[in-house]
């Protein structure tokens, strides 16, 4: 979707992506970003309206969660208003304009699978994290579900967003496999993941170190 779709989703997005990808998927993600996202300096990539933010937010040091979307990154201010550590800020996640190397962990949630060019984007979550900082990328995915449940899928995304424009060139469908083979690919380290598994989607969870002498570079 281009930045404007978003915007236009974005006072009922966190509505419609919880009947979208089920409750129980979205609390199971935030349950994996509050227990594997660490003390610090945490920027979040796509963050929307800071609807997964919340759930870490909390006991970072500091948070820069960071939305091309103007209309979202608003969403997100309310959001993450009672939590003082916080910031909600426009930007674009393949050019930040932030300082390299200050980030403890870069947080992606549903981004590398809708964005044209996702090793740009990778290649500056590598330039913002400290040398051993920490991705923890989260995307949504097909696999694992049966084809009714593919189906459901597709005809709630219809009835909450309307038909999905094509798929901009670049972009690509991101299963747990795939996803830790991107990351691989663009010189992450350590790299570990598994699905998180819900009634009516999945998701691909990859955690992973940035190289310490590539970030110090």
């Amino acid at each position: 979707m281009t930045k404007d779709a978003w915007s236009r989703l974005a006072a009922a997005y966190d509505t419609d992506h919880t009947f979208i990808a089920g409750a129980d998927l979205v609390d199971a993600v935030r349950e994996h970003l509050a227990a594997t996202v660490p003390r610090g300096r945490v920027v979040e990539l796509g963050c929307g309206t800071g609807l997964y933010t919340t759930a870490y937010a909390g006991h970072c040091e500091q948070v820069l969660a960071l939305d091309l979307s103007s209309d979202m990154v608003e969403m997100a201010h309310c959001t993450l208003s009672a939590i003082p550590q916080a910031e909600a800020r426009v930007a674009d996640a393949t050019a930040t304009g932030l300082p390299s190397g200050e980030a403890d962990a870069v947080v992606a949630v549903n981004l590398l699978h809708v964005v044209p060019d996702a090793k740009a984007v990778l290649t500056e979550v590598r330039r913002l994290l400290r040398p051993n900082g920490v991705l923890i990328a989260v995307d949504a995915t097909g696999q694992g579900l049966s084809a009714r449940q593919m189906i459901a899928a597709g005809w709630r995304i219809i009835r909450r967003w309307g038909p999905v424009p094509p798929r901009a060139k670049g972009q690509r469908d991101l299963d747990q496999p795939g996803l830790e083979a991107l990351v691989l690919q663009e010189g992450f380290e350590s790299v570990t993941g598994h699905l998180l598994t819900g009634r009516r989607m999945n998701a691909a969870c990859v955690q992973a170190l940035t190289p310490a002498l590539a970030a110090a570079a």
